[in-house]
């Protein structure tokens, strides 16, 4: 693609061309038809003015009104086809229209400057506006600097690279390691065509915003000074973009260790409340054994089945808080996972659960140990908010995109306007004083699924009789 420059000697090129063509052709105009009048030539030998002001520059439109004049006076005065001028009124004549022709080339050219500049501003503002939006929708420090740079090669005509440390430039030598460095610790300009080390092969410019200074160097002269500013205003906005990057990381990081904190809190509180009761139970179970009362031994499995539970919920949330790693996932057959998650729950629960998996659910990607966790207390939760003895539903279908959606469906109260809420830590709904629980077991199902990628998803049952806990996870990719 041509260069600013090109394109400039082009443009400037092609409106000489045209005014030649319009003096050559008014010119055949007047030999032509003697009788087509003074008057009117006059005024038409005022286009090539016009068109060589407007396209040329002042110079072009003088040097085209003295080249029009002389046509104009070689075709339409007396003497015709020669330059001497026989009547002073002709004279006159040729002195008005050399006034207003010089005229008019000064307020063409004018109005073709005044332009040009607000064009090259508004190509400056696209420029600068187009850097901004793309900048804001990167996330790494490594894809701004790439990215900025390129845009500001565009803009100066030449390669760019952008960099934050002079050793991460590749610098031809020692003036261009010293203007390189004078430039970073002043932040301003130095190199091949400033007022600063001029010997070096490249140009080099420093940020003047944002915490770290970004250098650019640029393989060819400083351009001019318009450029140049938009250049230096192009290098601030990308630094400035770092300096949000750094921003939004420590936040996020800050955020992380202050919900580390909060979970790891809610850990050792839930350990002195929510086990006090499963261990008291567990230990009168236990001295219930000794008289050999086979009705004893469920509500020991329940409580110790619950422990477990909450123990492996806790320990994981915490986990999760403290790890950026995320869990490992494979290919798992939900036919799989649900029985074993039904097996694991006590006997009144089991025998309450409908299972109905559609034909052809393909395989998902997920962690075996987390998705059975996750499954559990979906039907824990089911069987604790719904009537004693109702159906659960536990369904399993493809949901068209590849992967499968589980779903477990109560015949409970619904769900109320704190249905979000259910998902937080320690929180329960509306109907928690008459179900026994902690708000852990939401709480994890929540957690493992952001986890793991799986979106979760609440609602009531269509006919109004209960409440509707979908997971959505996405399928094992095909060899």
């Amino acid at each position: 693609m041509p260069g600013p420059d090109m394109r400039s000697v082009a443009s400037t090129q092609g409106w000489l061309l045209l005014a030649s063509l319009l003096v050559a052709g008014l010119t055949s105009l007047g030999l032509a038809v003697p009788a087509f009048g003074t008057a009117n030539l006059a005024l038409l030998f005022l286009l090539p003015v016009v068109a060589a002001a407007s396209g040329a520059g002042r110079r072009a439109g003088i040097g085209f009104a003295l080249v029009a004049g002389a046509a104009f006076n070689f075709v339409a005065l007396e003497p015709r086809l020669t330059l001497h001028i026989a009547r002073a009124s002709d004279l006159v004549t040729l002195a008005v229209y050399a006034l207003v022709a010089l005229v008019t080339a000064a307020v063409a050219a004018r109005l073709a400057e005044a332009g040009e500049a607000a064009r090259a501003e508004a190509r400056n503002s696209a420029a600068l506006s187009g850097l901004a939006q793309r900048l804001l929708a990167l996330n790494t420090r490594a894809a701004v600097v790439a990215i900025a740079g390129k845009a500001v090669g565009q803009v100066a005509g030449m390669p760019c690279t952008l960099a934050e440390r002079v050793e991460d430039l590749q610098v031809a030598g020692a003036a261009d390691d010293a203007a390189a460095r004078w430039a970073l610790a002043h932040r301003d300009i130095a190199g091949k065509g400033s007022p600063v080390l001029p010997a070096a092969s490249a140009f080099y410019a420093a940020s003047r915003a944002g915490h770290r200074s970004l250098i650019a160097t640029f393989s060819g002269d400083a351009p001019d000074g318009k450029v140049l500013a938009l250049l230096c205003t192009m290098i601030d906005e990308t630094a400035d973009t770092l300096d949000r990057l750094d921003l939004t990381h420590r936040e996020a990081e800050d955020r992380q260790r202050a919900e580390a904190n909060a979970m790891r809190e809610a850990l050792f509180a839930s350990i002195g409340h929510d086990l006090r009761t499963p261990l008291a139970s567990l230990r009168a179970g236990i001295e219930t054994l000794a008289g050999v009362d086979p009705s004893h031994l469920e509500p020991v499995r329940r409580d110790a089945l619950r422990l477990e539970q909450i123990l492996f919920s806790l320990l994981e949330l915490a986990r999760l808080q403290s790890t950026t790693e995320p869990p490992a996932v494979e290919a798992i057959d939900l036919t799989d996972t649900i029985a074993a998650a039904v097996d694991a729950m006590p006997a009144p629960v089991r025998s309450r659960v409908q299972i109905a998996i559609a034909p052809g659910t393909p395989l998902v990607a997920s962690n075996a140990v987390m998705l059975h966790h996750i499954t559990m207390n979906l039907i824990d939760n089911a069987a604790k908010y719904s009537p004693q003895g109702s159906a659960i539903g536990l369904c399993v279908k493809g949901n068209g995109a590849g992967g499968a959606s589980l779903s477990v469906v109560d015949s409970g109260a619904g769900l109320g306007d704190d249905a979000q809420d259910l998902f937080c830590l320690f929180r329960r709904g509306r109907n928690a004083d008459s179900a026994p629980g902690s708000g852990v077991g939401l709480a994890v199902v929540d957690a493992f699924a952001r986890a793991l990628g799986h979106d979760v998803t609440v609602s009531n049952r269509a006919d109004g009789h209960g409440s509707v806990f979908s997971v959505t996870i996405r399928g094992w990719p095909r060899p």
